[in-house]
């Protein structure tokens, strides 16, 4: 089994070192270009024996290494699987018990196999949320961001919301807005250049994707007038900025040293939010991006708000091939300081707060 010097047992008791450094890297891109196997543990036949009578697998996977993390962290070359259980695991050539005229038999060329990982903190859905609202792309000035809010104008109604992903790259948006040739946020005006007839908004980052502020958020003249942001509009909290110019009116700009954007989910919620049939659409993109890395199921441990309850429930009721093994879900319920409804609370007391101070 692994130690902390890197030990490993193989499977015919020889041991190789490996720095653990090294064997967590090498971890990680064999599970981008391994196998992952979900079959419960009291479905696995012990290593190198075979179920009595023999039973022909569906699918053999060879020349590998079958990481089977048990007791003595065995890496086996084989495994034999038939329907949803293991009927072998061992040397290749202990799988030929099990082969038949329809089993497929995949030589794995060294790649490695690892049980399905469980993801204890997931939020899966986000994974699929991530592609609703369109990228800005690699802008590189207030320039590029025009053109490409221009770019989506024009799939747009007159008046019709036009929301989109933060400037930069993701997943962690760094070096913003050093990365334009500006070196400043866009404004207001220069986004009305670019969609004259559509209310715009580009959504700042969450501080949980990158661990650090400030959070930025735009918007765009119309924008600000659907949601009544004027001049004399007050901030609700003394880590939102709402950026003035000389003359006192507002340029656009909402910087925030939060983890979470104030300004969005106070003004801009129902611009910014996701429609159930978006949710719907999304949850089983986020499945197969989790799959591709080997991630097989997922405890949504942190609590769940009925939003995401009832695209669960609908994903098993209507797509149960990508749900089946989605998720375990736990809802925080009533008081604590926790859940949806605490941050609800705490938006209402923000907005309330605010309006009492203009």
């Amino acid at each position: 089994m692994a130690g902390e010097n890197g030990r490993i047992d193989g499977a015919a008791g020889a041991a190789i070192r490996i720095p653990r450094r090294r064997f967590l890297v090498g971890a990680g891109s064999g599970v981008a270009s391994g196998i992952a196997l979900t079959t419960p543990a009291a479905a696995q036949a012990p290593i190198g024996r075979v179920e009595s009578p023999a039973r022909v697998a569906d699918i053999i996977l060879k020349g590998g290494k079958v990481i089977t993390v048990d007791p003595a962290f065995t890496i086996a070359s084989a495994i034999a699987i038939g329907g949803d259980r293991i009927l072998a695991v061992g040397p290749d050539e202990a799988m030929a018990a099990h082969a038949g005229p329809r089993t497929r038999i995949i030589n794995l060329n060294g790649r490695a196999v690892i049980p399905g990982i469980t993801d204890g903190h997931a939020h899966m859905d986000r994974e699929g949320l991530r592609n609703v609202f369109p990228s800005l792309g690699r802008v590189r000035s207030i320039g590029d961001i025009q053109d490409r809010i221009a770019e989506l104008a024009r799939g747009k109604a007159p008046g019709e919301w036009i929301v989109t992903m933060p400037i930069g790259e993701p997943p962690h948006y760094f070096d913003v807005p050093d990365i334009l040739a500006e070196k400043r946020w866009p404004t207001r005006r220069e986004l009305d250049v670019a969609a004259p007839r559509n209310p715009v908004f580009i959504r700042s980052i969450w501080g949980y994707w990158r661990g650090a502020g400030p959070l930025v958020s735009i918007a765009n003249t119309e924008a600000l007038r659907l949601v009544g942001i004027t001049g004399a509009t007050v901030s609700p909290a003394p880590t939102l900025v709402i950026e003035k110019d000389a003359g006192g009116d507002p340029t656009g700009v909402f910087i925030e040293h939060e983890m979470a954007p104030i300004a969005e989910l106070i003004w801009f919620r129902k611009a910014a939010s996701f429609s159930h049939a978006d949710r719907v659409k999304a949850l089983p993109e986020s499945a197969r991006a989790y799959h591709a890395f080997a991630t097989t199921s997922v405890f949504e441990g942190h609590g769940a708000g009925s939003e995401l309850l009832r695209v669960y429930k609908d994903c098993l009721r209507w797509q149960p091939d990508h749900a089946r093994d989605a998720c375990i879900q736990r809802r925080l319920e009533g008081g604590g300081g926790s859940g949806a409804g605490a941050v609800r609370g705490s938006l209402g007391r923000l907005a309330r707060r605010a309006r009492a101070r203009q």
